[in-house]
C-alpha cells in the first residue's frame, strides 16, 4: 500500500487533489482512500490530507503518520511537512519555481503556481495549484497520462475540463527530480 500525504494551506485545494489522487487509483484498477483532516482550519492556515493507494482492499482509515510520499503545496511548508514526518526512504514532491532539495530525501519539484497562471486557473485566494500538482504527482506516481486525463473529464467536462487538462499535462511533463545536494 501506498500513502500519500499532502501539507498545503486552506483554500489550496489539498482535499480536492486528495480526492482526484483516489479517483485516479480507481481509474487505474486500484483501491484509493482520500482521507481530508478537519481541525480549526481555516483559509491560509496549514492544513494537511491524505490519500492511500493500493492493488487491494484498504483496511486502514487512520491519517497517515509515516508517509511513502509527501507532496508540498507551497515550498514555505517544506520543512515544517518533512519534520511532521516521512518513510525513511520517502519522496517529497514540492510546488517550488525552482530546484529544491529536502536533506536526505528524493525530491520532485514542479512550478505549479506558474502552470496555473498561464492556464488561466484562478480562485479567490490566487493560482489554482491543485490541477498542476495531480498532474505532477501522477507522473511521480507512474500514473498513465491517460488516466491523469480521464480523472480530470470525468470531474469537471467540457471548457473547464479542458483548461484542467492543460494545466496538469504541463505539469505532468515538466515536474523533475532534483539532483541531491552534495
Amino acid at each position: 500500500m501506498l500513502e500519500l500525504r499532502i501539507n498545503g494551506f486552506g483554500g489550496q485545494g489539498s482535499v480536492t487533489l486528495a480526492h482526484l489522487l483516489a479517483q485516479a487509483a480507481l481509474e487505474n484498477g486500484e483501491q484509493g482512500q482520500a482521507l481530508p483532516f478537519f481541525g480549526v482550519e481555516r483559509r491560509g492556515a496549514p492544513v494537511r490530507a491524505a490519500v492511500r493507494i493500493s492493488p487491494t482492499t484498504i483496511h486502514a482509515h487512520s491519517q497517515c503518520e509515516l508517509p511513502d510520499y509527501l507532496v508540498v503545496m507551497s515550498e514555505k511548508l517544506t520543512q515544517a511537512a518533512v519534520s511532521e514526518g516521512i518513510n525513511d526512504i520517502g519522496t517529497v514532491i514540492v510546488n517550488a519555481p525552482q530546484t529544491v532539495n529536502v536533506s536526505k530525501y528524493p525530491t520532485w519539484q514542479v512550478d505549479a503556481d506558474t502552470i496555473a497562471r498561464e492556464a488561466g486557473l484562478f480562485s479567490a485566494d490566487g493560482p489554482t495549484i491543485n490541477i498542476p500538482l495531480f498532474g505532477a504527482v501522477c507522473r511521480v506516481l507512474n500514473i498513465p497520462q491517460n488516466i491523469m486525463e480521464q480523472t480530470i473529464l470525468n470531474k469537471w467536462p467540457g471548457h473547464n475540463g479542458e483548461r484542467n487538462l492543460g494545466a496538469a499535462g504541463k505539469a505532468y511533463n515538466e515536474v523533475r527530480i532534483c539532483a541531491p545536494q552534495l
